[in-house]
């Protein structure tokens, strides 16, 4: 296959742990701060307790800077589980869509030429499966083998880089948010069963708005997964078969 040299695939590593794992987890932080210097506020303005304020804002600064050492490592992982196994699953993945039988973005010829390839470079028929859908795990299984290596195989396009970043970018911000929505939730049992908190009768309902904004945000994911995927089979459809170099 196509190598890339060791700076190269250095920077692209750090600009995609800078832009799809460092930006969605600054991002959500906005909501646990904002919710310190709201809960701050209206203590203020019910007791004028300058001290017990301050004492929110710094709980919550020291909450943030928790979560973002926590999200900076484990982002990635919730993401493959929501959205990608809870909203995506089988059925949706993007790089495994494409190859569906009921997907339209290829013709019936394109996607058999794609199948055809793979089988000719990497050995694994995905010809002979039938249904050739979500529902038959036996073709859904030697599709993720195929994707697997179609990933390497093209590693090298710069372009493709860049669309799987921003793949990458809108699927960790939405598990940034349902980390933020479990966060507030959690505030909402607090304040109802142990301790009231200030601004705390709205936590049940921003926890749930932030639950919804989720949804939205994966579907901007899943469409940036779907460029990303057909990037990704237009370039591997484009090397030279003849070219070993490149397998």
């Amino acid at each position: 296959m196509i190598q890339i040299d060791k700076e190269t695939k250095e920077r692209r590593n750090a600009e995609y742990n800078k832009k799809a794992r460092k930006y969605p987890a600054y991002l959500s932080l906005a909501i646990p701060i904002g919710l310190g210097v709201t809960m701050g506020v209206t203590d203020m303005a019910w007791a004028s307790v300058w001290i017990k304020a301050l004492s929110y804002l710094l709980s919550i600064s020291v909450i943030s800077a928790a979560l973002l050492f926590l999200l900076r490592f484990i982002l990635q992982s919730i993401a493959k589980f929501y959205p990608e196994r809870v909203l995506f699953c089988d059925r949706l993945k993007p790089t495994n869509r494409i190859l569906y039988s009921n997907d339209n973005t290829y013709t019936e010829e394109q996607k058999a030429e794609i199948r055809k390839k793979i089988m000719a470079h990497k050995k694994i028929d995905l010809q002979r499966y039938k249904p050739k859908t979500y529902k038959n795990k036996k073709y859904v299984k030697r599709l993720d083998e195929a994707v697997r290596w179609l990933l390497d195989v093209t590693r090298f396009d710069e372009i493709l880089f860049e669309q799987n970043y921003l793949y990458g970018f809108w699927r960790n911000l939405t598990a940034a948010l349902l980390v933020d929505a479990i966060l507030v939730f959690v505030m909402a049992a607090i304040n109802k069963w142990y301790y009231e908190l200030p601004f705390g009768e709205h936590f049940a309902w921003i926890g749930l708005l932030l639950l919804l904004l989720t949804i939205p945000l994966a579907w901007v994911a899943y469409c940036n997964g779907r460029t990303f995927a057909k990037r990704m089979y237009d370039v591997f459809m484009n090397l030279d078969d003849n070219d070993n170099n490149c397998f």
